[in-house]
C-alpha cells in the first residue's frame, strides 16, 4: 500500500461514517442533557446501562464483530506477551505512546480541548490504561469481551465529541445546539466546546484542519498502540521477534477495525507500521503549545505522583529521551521545560542508560537492567491507576496475577 501525501491528506476530510450516523440519530431524538448523562454513565460503568437509547444498542450491536480477516491465533499471541510483559508494556505506553500522540500538531488540540473543560492526566491516563488492559486481555477481543466494549464505547466518546466541535463551529447538516453540552468523560465540567470557541481559545477550521478526529489522526492514534508500544518494549530489552511484533501489530488493527479506522489506514507488517507511522508524524509532526502542555503534564504526573521522590524525577524525562528520542523530545517542549544544563545532563543519562544495558546484556546472559528498570516503574503506575480508579470510582482496572 503507497500512503502518499495526498492520500493521507484526503483522509484528514473523513471521519466516522458509522459512528457519526448514529450520533446523528441520537442527538435528533434525545435531549442534551439526558444524553449527558446517559453516556456519563456509559463511560464510568463496565457494564452497558439497561436503558440505552434504540440508536446507541442498534450501533454496539452493528460494530461489535470482528473483522474477516481477524486472526485469532495472532490474537492470542499478542494477549500472551502483553501479559507477559506487561510492566514494561504500561511503561512504553506512558513514555513513548501518549507522547507521540502530542507530536500531532493539529490532532493534539483536541486532547487539549478536554483539558480547557476540566480534565485531569491521571484521569486520563487511568482511561487509556482501561482501554489497553481491556484489549490486551485475555479474551478480551472474543466475543462480548471486555476489549470490544471499550473499543465502542472509545468510538462512541469520538463521535460524540467530533459532533461537538462541528455544531460549534456551525458545520452543515449538524446542530449548533450540539456543541452546547460539556463532552462526555468529564464530570462536572463548568464549560462546553461553545464557550471555549467563543472566549477564542480553541479554534478548528475543516478547510484548514479536517474533520475533528479525522482518519489520519485515528491511523496515527492506533500505530502508538500496535507499534510504539512494541517498539518500546524491544527499546527497554524485551526480545520480541518479527512475528511476535506483527501479532501485536495484527490485534491492534482489529481493535482499529471495531474503532472505525479504515482498513486502508493499516499497516500489516512492523516495516509498513514503520513507514506509515514516519510519513505521518512527518506531515502532522511538530512542536505546539497544546503538545508541550499535555506532555509537562503527564511528565509532572509521572514525577509527582509515580516517581515521588525528588532525587529519581529526572528518570522520567530520561526514559522518554530514550524510547522516543531527542528529535521528539524537542517536538515536545522538553527543550524549553529544562534549562540547557539540565538537558544535557538528561541526554547524557540517556546515553549512559543505554550503553550500560548494552554492556551489561553482552558481558551476563540475560542481564536487562533497562527492563527491571521498566519493570519497576510499571509496578509504581499499576499502584497509581489502582489509587485512580479507587478514588474516581471508575471503572475497575482487570489488573493480571503478579503485575503488583
Amino acid at each position: 500500500m503507497e500512503w502518499t501525501g495526498e492520500f493521507l491528506k484526503g483522509r484528514r476530510r473523513l471521519g466516522d461514517t458509522a459512528g457519526d450516523a448514529a450520533m446523528h440519530a441520537i442527538f435528533e431524538h434525545q435531549d442534551v442533557q439526558a444524553l449527558n448523562a446517559l453516556m456519563g454513565r456509559l463511560v464510568a460503568n463496565d457494564e452497558l446501562p439497561e436503558d440505552l437509547p434504540d440508536e446507541i444498542r442498534a450501533f454496539l450491536k452493528d460494530t461489535s464483530a470482528l473483522p474477516p480477516w481477524a486472526d485469532l491465533g495472532r490474537v492470542r499471541e499478542a494477549e500472551r506477551l502483553f501479559n507477559l510483559h506487561g510492566l514494561v508494556s504500561l511503561v512504553s505506553l506512558v513514555c513513548a505512546s501518549l507522547p507521540e500522540c502530542y507530536t500531532m500538531q493539529t490532532g493534539v488540540r483536541i486532547l487539549d480541548l478536554t483539558g480547557q473543560l476540566g480534565e485531569h492526566t491521571n484521569r486520563r491516563l487511568h482511561q487509556t490504561a482501561v482501554m489497553v488492559l481491556a484489549v490486551m486481555g485475555r479474551h478480551g477481543l472474543q466475543p462480548d469481551g471486555r476489549g470490544i466494549r471499550q473499543a465502542q464505547k472509545v468510538r462512541l466518546i469520538h463521535s460524540a465529541i467530533r459532533y461537538r466541535i462541528l455544531g460549534a463551529i456551525g458545520a452543515l447538516g449538524v446542530p449548533a445546539s450540539a456543541g452546547k453540552g460539556v463532552p462526555v468523560l468529564i464530570p462536572g465540567a463548568a464549560r462546553s466546546v461553545t464557550d471555549v470557541i467563543a472566549t477564542r481559545q480553541f479554534d478548528w477550521q475543516i478547510g484548514r484542519d479536517g474533520y475533528p478526529i479525522n482518519q489520519e489522526d485515528l491511523a496515527y492514534t492506533l500505530l502508538t498502540f500496535g507499534f510504539v508500544i512494541p517498539r518500546g518494549m524491544v527499546t527497554l530489552g524485551i526480545e520480541l521477534t518479527d512475528d511476535e511484533f506483527t501479532s501485536f501489530l495484527h490485534a491492534w488493527n482489529v481493535v482499529g477495525y471495531i474503532m472505525g479506522v479504515s482498513e486502508d489506514l493499516m499497516a500489516h507488517t512492523p516495516a509498513d507500521a514503520a513507514r506509515l507511522f514516519a510519513q505521518i508524524k512527518t506531515q502532522e509532526g511538530g512542536a505546539s503549545p497544546a503538545g508541550a502542555r499535555l506532555t509537562d503534564a503527564l511528565l509532572g504526573v509521572v514525577e509527582r505522583d509515580v516517581l515521588r521522590i525528588r532525587l529519581i524525577r529526572p528518570l522520567a524525562p530520561v526514559l522518554l529521551r530514550i524510547l522516543v528520542g531527542d528529535d521528539t523530545a524537542k517536538m515536545l517542549g522538553l527543550s524549553v521545560r529544562h534549562a540547557w544544563l539540565v538537558r544535557l545532563f538528561h541526554q547524557a543519562l540517556a546515553g549512559i542508560f543505554r550503553q550500560v544495558n548494552a554492556i551489561m546484556r553482552r558481558l551476563w546472559s540475560g542481564s536487562k537492567p533497562l527492563t527491571s528498570l521498566s519493570a519497576w516503574l510499571g509496578r509504581r503506575l499499576v499502584n497509581l491507576l489502582c489509587e485512580v480508579t479507587y478514588a474516581n470510582k471508575g471503572v475497575q482496572l482487570e489488573i493480571p496475577e503478579g503485575w503488583r
